[in-house]
């Protein structure tokens, strides 16, 4: 709940201003005539005063990842009067109908601390939870118990067993909106809190700000957005979130032989320990025969990445260890045994991907990774295509070439090499991989960041869920283009 001190704080700050203009790259204006301005890319949106006299709030975010004590900075400017672009383009009117916090659709805010590299607290108390006070006390909105429900995350269950109350909710007809502070993770644990599927009236609304480290959800959804100079993925974020609309999330289900168990290393902070990070870190397994992902479900070089860089030898590396790792497997270059099988769009029949040995597998429904990292240029936002990006054990050099032109716009599509090794890509309605190695370091499969281990010749099948549980909200200009 929100009190209306930080509201009255940030009006406080608010700088009165004449002659606001927009030019293609900044907001311009006068104060005192002297002239001033900021990159149009801060604009977050405008507010319009609900009162007789007219006049507009201009929200702006600067931000400075090299200041740690102060990397965001929200300012304000008064104006009595917008040019035509700026009123079309960035006035809020009204709280979205899906923020509006009552008996009809309940609002939740969850904080992720441990996403990313830990800013979620402070976007929250410096940056959203400030706006969503200004936006919701200058538009009119009425405080009866309060705009939201705040949760914090204290460990890794933490959403997991919050989903669980949202699916039960939603069994019972309400209508509920989430907005996330976290990266891709948060997501897939909405997704797999309930062993059953909502009906279509009672699907749950995320509103997902970026803010973990591949963010790859989100980069993708709003990739059409994407510019040089443009916004910053946070200022994406906070505007889709006040002006954004709902849209169906494709997801598909990652289902596994008898066996199968999910990995992780959980912090144990309470536990005696001899030595710092790698002792408080206890392997943890649980059975699991399927799972919902909206992003990637992988096998070989990419699911090893994952699952290598969060074992304890290496977490003590911090954000270093997923470079080391890479490079330690690049070294090591591994054959990955298995039959990789494809069912594509519209046939019943599987055919076999005509190799025993594999370095990378993986279908994905997002283009990219990360911001950068491309992995599927024929992606489109929200399109629900499931694509199958695989090529054989052609050595550390060549795997890297591949990863690096992934960087360079998704140019790692259509290698070859002269010796018939090349970089596939299709289309598919499911994928199955049949696990063959001995070993379980090479047994481990990737789902959206989750690791799971297959049992020596067991499968993993990969395939669209009809209806997804969930939609996401998304900028409508992303979709359009």
């Amino acid at each position: 709940m929100m009190g209306s001190s930080s509201s009255q704080a940030l009006l406080l700050d608010a700088v009165s201003v004449d002659n606001v203009a927009l030019t293609e790259s900044n907001l311009t204006w006068t104060r005192a005539g002297a002239s001033d301005q900021l990159p149009r890319s801060q604009v977050l949106f405008i507010l319009e005063s609900q009162n007789k006299k007219p006049g507009f709030v201009i929200c702006c975010l600067g931000e400075d990842p090299e200041n740690r004590d102060k990397p965001f900075h929200l300012s304000l400017l008064k104006a009595t009067s917008l040019p035509t672009e700026a009123a079309q383009q960035y006035v809020i009117r009204e709280l979205p109908p899906y923020l509006q916090h009552g008996p009809s659709n309940q609002v939740h805010v969850i904080v992720s601390t441990k996403s990313g590299t830990g800013l979620a607290v402070r976007v929250w108390d410096h940056v959203l939870q400030p706006l969503w006070e200004l936006v919701a006390s200058h538009l009119g909105v009425q405080e009866n118990d309060g705009h939201y429900q705040l949760t914090i995350t204290q460990s890794s269950r933490t959403i997991r067993d919050f989903s669980k109350n949202l699916w039960a909710s939603a069994a019972n007809g309400a209508q509920q909106t989430v907005v996330l502070l976290s990266g891709d993770g948060g997501v897939v644990d909405l997704l797999n809190g309930s062993e059953q599927d909502p009906t279509h009236e009672t699907r749950s609304l995320v509103a997902l700000l970026p803010l973990g480290t591949g963010n790859a959800l989100f980069h993708s959804m709003h990739k059409p957005l994407y510019s040089g100079i443009g916004p910053t993925p946070l200022v994406h974020g906070l505007r889709t979130l006040f002006q954004g609309a709902p849209a169906r999330l494709p997801v598909f289900r990652a289902s596994f032989s008898p066996g199968s168990r999910i990995v992780t290393f959980t912090d144990k902070a309470n536990r005696p320990s001899q030595t710092d990070g790698e002792a408080n870190l206890v392997k943890e397994e649980t059975s699991v025969s399927h799972l919902n992902g909206a992003i990637v479900a992988s096998y070989g070089f990419h699911a090893s990445i994952v699952y290598e860089s969060d074992t304890p030898e290496h977490r003590i590396h911090g954000d270093k260890r997923f470079g080391m790792v890479a490079a330690e497997l690049l070294k090591e270059s591994h054959p990955y045994a298995a039959q990789v099988s494809i069912r594509r769009p519209g046939s019943s029949e599987f055919e076999a991907v005509p190799r025993d040995t594999h370095a990378y597998v993986l279908a994905t429904l997002v283009s990219n990774l990360e911001r950068t990292f491309t992995i599927s240029p024929a992606s489109k936002p929200l399109q629900g295509h499931l694509r199958l990006v695989h090529f054989g054990p052609v050595g550390g050099e060549r795997t890297m070439s591949v990863m690096m032109k992934a960087y360079d716009a998704g140019k790692h599509i259509g290698m070859e090499w002269d010796d018939g090794e090349k970089v596939g890509y299709d289309q598919v309605d499911e994928v199955r991989v049949v696990v063959q190695e001995d070993d379980e370091r090479w047994r481990k499969v990737c789902i959206d960041g989750t690791i799971v281990e297959i049992p020596n010749g067991g499968q993993m099948s990969v395939r669209m869920l009809e209806r997804g549980p969930l939609r996401i909200l998304v900028d409508p200009q992303a979709l359009a283009q």
